[in-house]
């Protein structure tokens, strides 16, 4: 299939996935909330980022194998993607036993990450357990999903996950609601994950049957090629979780799981529309890794341009929605108390999904072109930055502390290194004219985040149909003056431009 049907049809089960997702975690969220308590809310945080960490142990040895797939699938060559896929599920192997000791090591220091009591009557090291079981049987089918991705039929496996969760979510609710029993909860959670494992594994060897059994070895240039990105990419997956899995350990050992639960409701907002990112960027990987194997430079940076424009759009126009209503729904949903934070704190929430969400189309674009060598020092040093001023200013600003080191690191590198390796290694201009568009999307952001803000002021707060109002006006208004402000810009021109061209197409057709 071509790219542009693979894109399609990705991203049609992708968005489908995440409605679905989205609907069901809400849903089973309020049930934790008014069954089991905040408390539950914050160990579940707690939980994920320590598991986050548990998975340094991958080392980007699934995106360097992954990379080195898109030549040989493109050429046709099975013999070497299947030779790629055995070196994957060794090196998962091995992966799956370094978490497995690492994991149990970590146990006895868990109380360590809790500041004051847990506060609910459960056993965390039994759950610790649970998480750790169901963590080791997520990677059974590593190589077979890397395979789907590689060969851009994420569509298989989205469809495969959003079965699996719907069926579990009806099952955890019904288990909340009759036993109100979170180790029976969690239970329930790692036998589905064995069930996707399965079912993924299956259909992958049913789409790629020729993909399997023994194979040559991989031969010594490919060979070179994936150390060396593997030692490049070590350094990129220590970088990221390091800013993405410390943010709730520091919350809860600072401040405690009352506030982490609460800030865990609002962090499960940016997540959700973070996944709407997610499943954009999953459709279009696998297609721009294709796209720069095959195609000339000059016609990868038209479609570079074209995709960061649209999420530039996208990125203003969440960051200004998620500012004007994260503190009505909130309130709405939990009841407020306890569960609404500081609007200081939903600031700077928003600053940092922001500056996150700008990166995405340098990352699509650089990683498709294997640029992982070649930056591979900016992620210690957003590591390093995040992690000692979130400390440090945790300590003496509690939560916006944390949030605002998050922020500080993501300025000091990535914003800088990320598109100046881009535009030097793969496109060879100068990456002034990235940063310039950058500024320009930044000030209309921020126009048309004040001016939709001050006018959503005006409007009540409290009542589900206050919300609604507020939501439409959100949107309604965001998106006029998002458009009245790009409209003068040539970027924006084209965009239009070739959106007419298309609807005359498709007219003619």
């Amino acid at each position: 299939m071509s790219r542009k049907e693979n894109i399609k049809r990705n991203l049609t089960f992708n968005m489908i996935k995440y409605v679905v997702q989205l609907i069901l975690q809400f849903v089973l969220r309020t049930c934790m909330i008014y069954i089991l308590g905040a408390e539950y809310l914050g160990l579940n945080g707690l939980f994920t980022n320590i598991f986050g960490f548990l998975s340094l142990a991958e080392l980007g040895i699934g995106n360097a194998i992954v990379f080195s797939m898109y030549k040989p699938i493109a050429d046709g060559d099975t013999e070497k993607v299947k030779a790629l896929q055995n070196l994957y599920k060794k090196f998962y192997f091995v992966i799956t036993t370094i978490v497995f000791v690492v994991g149990l090591a970590i146990l006895p220091f868990l109380k360590f990450f809790i500041n004051g009591e847990v506060g609910v009557d459960i056993n965390i090291y039994v759950l610790y357990i649970f998480y750790l079981i169901n963590t080791l049987i997520g990677y059974i089918s590593a190589n077979k999903r890397s395979l789907l991705f590689a060969h851009q039929r994420n569509d298989v496996e989205n469809k495969i996950k959003t079965i699996c969760l719907l069926l579990m979510t009806i099952v955890q609710i019904a288990v909340l609601v009759i036993f109100k029993n979170y180790y029976i909860f969690f239970v329930v959670n790692i036998l589905f994950t064995a069930i996707e494992c399965a079912i993924i594994d299956k259909s992958a060897r049913k789409l790629f049957p020729d993909i399997h059994g023994k194979s040559q070895p991989i031969d010594k240039e490919t060979s070179q090629e994936i150390k060396k990105n593997v030692v490049a990419l070590s350094l990129h997956r220590v970088g990221w979780v390091l800013v993405c899995s410390t943010d709730n350990i520091l919350i809860s050992a600072i401040l405690g799981l009352t506030l982490l639960g609460a800030y865990s409701n609002y962090y499960l907002v940016v997540s959700s529309v973070i996944a709407i990112f997610t499943l954009l960027t999953s459709s279009l990987t696998g297609s721009v890794g294709n796209l720069i194997a095959s195609t000339d430079k000059e016609y990868v940076e038209a479609r570079f341009k074209q995709i960061n424009i649209l999420l530039s759009l996208f990125t203003s126009f969440c960051t200004i929605c998620m500012l004007c209503l994260f503190q009505p729904f909130v309130q709405v949903w939990t009841g407020g108390g306890i569960y609404l934070l500081k609007f200081s704190s939903v600031i700077l929430l928003c600053v940092s999904f922001y500056l996150g969400r700008m990166r995405t189309v340098i990352n699509i674009f650089k990683d498709g072109a294997g640029l992982f060598y070649q930056n591979r020092i900016s992620p210690i040093i957003e590591a390093v930055v995040n992690l000692v001023t979130s400390i440090i200013l945790g300590l003496w600003l509690g939560l916006n502390g944390i949030i605002l080191g998050t922020i500080i690191s993501t300025m000091v590198a990535p914003f800088w290194s990320e598109p100046f390796v881009l535009y030097k290694h793969y496109f060879k201009k100068s990456v002034w004219e990235y940063y310039k568009t950058f500024i320009r999307d930044a000030i209309i952001m921020l126009v048309a985040g004040v001016a939709c803000y001050v006018i959503c002021s005006f409007l009540p707060v409290g009542g589900i149909w206050w919300l609604i109002l507020r939501f439409v006006v959100c949107i309604a208004l965001c998106t006029i003056l998002l458009c009245a402000l790009y409209a003068p810009t040539k970027d924006f021109k084209d965009i239009v431009k070739s959106v007419k061209n298309k609807l005359k197409s498709f007219r003619k057709k």
